[in-house]
């Protein structure tokens, strides 16, 4: 049987405080910015570099400017990507 606990005030605000850190996106913004839809890219990934970590706040990135990825087959140390349409 779970155990319920009610936070008080100071673990509500930890909690905020927590999801509050945001990641820098500015170098993919800047990557993707001159790109148009049927441009492609590719981000050769670093030693400590996670593939997910890197396709999603590209993938972020490019939401948040309005632009539609479509990743292609790479080898595990390459991300391939076109820049697609985004509809009306």
């Amino acid at each position: 049987m779970p155990s319920f606990r009610r936070l008080n005030p100071e673990e509500v605000a930890a909690l905020r405080a927590r999801n509050a850190r945001a990641v820098d996106l500015s170098e993919y913004r800047e990557f993707l910015q001159d790109l148009a839809p049927g441009d492609g890219g590719e981000i050769a990934l670093g030693a400590g570099d996670e593939r997910r970590t890197v396709k999603r706040r590209l993938t972020t990135a490019a939401n948040r400017m309005n632009k539609k990825l479509r990743y292609r087959r790479s080898t595990d140390d390459v991300l391939r990507f076109e820049v697609q349409s985004v509809g009306p």
